[in-house]
């Protein structure tokens, strides 16, 4: 494969896992300059981060199901049911 395609196949592949248009030109001048030591080490950045989104988010999911759970114990203890 050619520079150019594998330039279009790393950048659809950064967009695809949710890098900005900044780190993108990081990444890329970081491939031109053949520094894969740094490239892993942002890519470890930003997999974290997205984890901590996760994270986030299973933490807000965790309080609906608590307020859920709580509500319809109300509900059975209130009509019986």
């Amino acid at each position: 494969m050619n520079s150019s395609a594998e330039n279009s196949l790393l950048i659809r592949s950064l967009k695809d896992a949710g890098c900005g248009p900044q780190l993108i030109t990081k990444i890329l001048a970081l491939q031109e300059a053949g520094n894969t030591r740094d490239q892993l080490r942002l890519l470890t950045r930003q997999r974290a981060a997205l984890l901590e989104k996760i994270h986030a988010a299973q933490k807000k999911i965790d309080c609906l199901d608590y307020l859920v759970f709580n509500m319809k114990q109300e509900n059975i203890t209130k009509t019986g049911r």
